[in-house]
This record gives structure tokens, sequence and C-alpha cells, in this order.
């Protein structure tokens, strides 16, 4: 006969798997399948945050009022970057300029016939960086950049997608509708180990790319096999705090990795070192680093208080 407890624990092992799933960081819904870079920024959730309200909106606002023809073109496309845009995910896979994907995906609430319009306006005046395009039906603009091309258009009226080829952003839009695909297991791992709620994050898979890159440079071939992904997250309250970890198949290469970086740390309170206010400022968060090897993982923590940053504002003025 079974007792509560035996159901409790039945319940409890029936839990954990959903938990862990819950705990992990959920990328946008259209990142491909084959994503091995993977970055979330929670525009409107950093926005919020006290240290972005304090010292992040009045010079952003500013940044955007010194550009005279952004400052034109967003009432016109009928946008608020401050209150319009909810999340940016940008993912890439193989080299995203040369035979690889990029893809970036803009949620929000836009009026998707006043940003064409816009954008149709702008492109008359300035040909030379926005061209409106069409693939199919659909209506899209290509951007330059830096001798560049990349390719934007809505999905609907909460998703601007933009890739680097009018034939892979019209996938996207495509697929707009259907269940998001399935990504890799190496992927899945990383993004296991982020929460999911960080104001902005990061989750690159160790691609054979990367482990032969690793393995060319004296410094790194030591750990280079072991490494598995890397994962990174900035999270503001009343301070800043940003986390980056390199995560490895064993407790040794963590150890390694460490130990490069612990070599490394002169060298940046050097370059970091100065008399003047920003140099005091510099030194404060450059011995605010903290390593730490823990089992296969090894951290970088980095934390900026309030205080350092009202210095460094005074400072600029």
């Amino acid at each position: 006969m079974k007792t509560w407890l035996d159901y409790a624990a039945f319940g409890l092992a029936a839990l954990l798997p959903l938990a862990s799933v819950q705990a992990a960081a959920q990328p946008d819904r259209l990142t491909p399948s084959d994503a091995e870079v993977i970055v979330q920024v929670n525009v409107r959730q950093m926005l919020q945050t006290p240290l972005a309200k304090k010292h992040a909106l009045d010079p952003l606002k500013a940044l955007l009022e010194r550009s005279t023809e952004t400052s034109r073109l967003l009432p016109v496309a009928g946008l608020d970057p401050f209150k319009d845009i909810d999340t940016i995910a940008l993912s890439t896979s193989g080299r995203p300029l040369s035979g690889g994907k990029l893809l970036v995906v803009v949620r929000g609430s836009f009026t998707p016939d006043k940003v064409l319009a816009a954008a149709d306006d702008y492109s008359k005046k300035h040909p030379d960086r926005v061209k409106n395009c069409k693939e199919g039906d659909l209506p899209m603009w290509e951007i330059h950049s830096d001798d560049k091309s990349f390719y934007a258009a809505f999905a609907d009226n909460k998703t601007l997608v933009m890739t680097a080829t009018k034939k892979d952003t019209a996938a996207v839009v495509h697929r707009a509708g259907q269940p998001p695909q399935q990504l890799s297991a190496a992927m899945q791992a990383a993004l296991a180990h982020l929460k999911g709620d960080e104001n902005m994050w990061l989750a690159m898979v160790a691609t054979e790319d990367i482990k032969q890159l690793l393995r060319s440079e004296d410094t790194s071939k030591g750990f280079a096999d072991a490494l598995q992904s890397v994962t990174g997250a900035l999270e503001l309250s009343e301070d800043a705090q940003f986390r980056l970890v390199a995560h490895t198949d064993s407790a040794e290469a963590a150890a390694k990795i460490k130990a490069k970086l612990e070599e490394l740390m002169p060298l940046l309170s050097f370059l970091g070192a100065g008399k003047d206010k920003s140099g005091q400022i510099a030194k404060e968060v450059i011995d605010s680093i903290q390593l730490k090897a823990e089992k296969n993982d090894v951290s970088v923590r980095i934390h900026v208080t309030e205080a350092q940053i009202q210095q460094a504002h005074k400072k600029d003025r």
C-alpha cells in the first residue's frame, strides 16, 4: 500500500524535469535549429530597472536627438524605441557574413505600413543606405552597412526580422506561424546554464571551428578540446552585474582556464591604471572581478556599483 510519502516522492520526481526546463533560457521562437550563438536583450525589462532609469534613459534620448535623421524618422515610422520594443534576439551559425547565417528578431509594437512608408521616403533621400525591395509578394527593405547588405521584413505587427539575404528573410517570415525548430543538444545544454530572466544573456556553443582556433594558440590549446560552451548574462538593479562562464567537460580544464585568466589580471590592472578619476574607477571595477572554478565551469564576475557609475557620469560632464 502506497503512503502519502510515496505519492509525494512520485510527484516531485515528475516535476523536476519540468522545473529544469523552466529554469533554462528560452530563445526566440524563430531561432533556427542550427544556431551556434544566441544573444537576447530584454529591452523593455532592462529600461524598467532602477539603474537604467537613473543613468541610461536621458543619455540615450539625447543621443537620438543629436541624430537629426533618426529623430525625424522614428516619429514618422510611428516608433518610440523606449516604449515599442520588447526584445531583440540575435542568432548566428557558421560564419554569418561569409556563408553562415545571421538572424535578428525584434519584437514589440509596430505599425508596418508606417514603417515601410518611412523607409520608402528615407530610401529616396538616401538610396545608398536603404532600398525598398520584394521577395515574391513580401515587401522588405535592403539596408547597407559597412559594405554589407541586410534584408528586413515584418512577420506581423509585433515581429520584425532581418537576415543577410532576401531568401533567408522570406523563409523566416514564412515559418513565423510554425512550431519552433528544435535546437541542437549542445545549444540546449548551454541554455540550461541560464535562468532566462536576465536583462541580457548569451549562449555560445564551442564548435569545431572555435576549438581549432583555440588549438592554434599556445595560451588556449591545453583546454581547447574540453570547452563545451560559453554563457554570459547582464543583470541590472541598483547596480550592474555581469558574468561570463566557460563550461568544460572536466574540472582540470576549468582549472587551466582559471589559471590563464589569473595570468592576465596583472596586465588588465596595468592597462586600467591611472591617476585621474576615470583610472580610479577602472581600478575599482577591475579589482572587483571575481574568478572562480567550480566543478567543470570557470566564471568571471564583474560588479559595477551605482556610485561608480555616478562618478563616471560626473567625469564626462
